[in-house]
């Protein structure tokens, strides 16, 4: 789809610049996906010690599907979730695939992750705590919704 809106949509080539992106279609397109292996073992090291109550819950890789199909994996089948849209920077090459793709906004965070690339689900009450981990690691991090009563849906807000 990226590449229809750019290429075919859009007329541009790889190389062409875009400002909003910082640099050229082919350069955002190639950008290298962010690792989260060694942030998710030190979260697991540090949060979840044998003997004591788990403070990591679940963990969803948002890959195809984004938020719709990947987060109900990880659910219990009593619980839904909210992702409150808004609550995290979305990157201008989502922007710009929204408005000259003429995508939905709801079909965006299905087709897409919006930026997001994992979903770390905690208790509540240690949520601050484990923000300051993953911002520890260099790597960015927002609370974007919660947990509540439900059917495994993602609602989006």
């Amino acid at each position: 789809l990226a590449r229809k809106v750019f290429f075919d949509t859009l007329k541009l080539k790889a190389r062409s610049r875009v400002p909003a992106l910082g640099g050229s279609v082919g350069d955002e397109l190639l950008k290298v996906h962010v690792s989260y292996g060694s942030v998710v073992q030190a979260l697991i090291k540090s949060y979840n010690k044998p003997g004591r109550a788990r403070v990591v819950k679940g963990l969803a890789h948002l890959t195809g599907g984004g938020f719709i199909d990947n987060i109900p994996r990880v659910l219990p089948k009593n619980c839904g979730v909210t992702i409150e849209r808004g609550s995290w920077p979305v990157l201008p090459v989502f922007e710009l695939i929204e408005k000259h793709g003429k995508v939905d906004n709801t079909e965006m965070h299905q087709v897409f992750n919006m930026g997001i690339g994992m979903v770390v689900i905690v208790r509540e009450d240690q949520s601050a705590g484990v923000l300051r981990s993953i911002r520890a690691q260099k790597m960015k991090a927002w609370e974007i919704g919660f947990i509540d009563s439900g059917d495994r849906k993602v609602q989006l807000a």
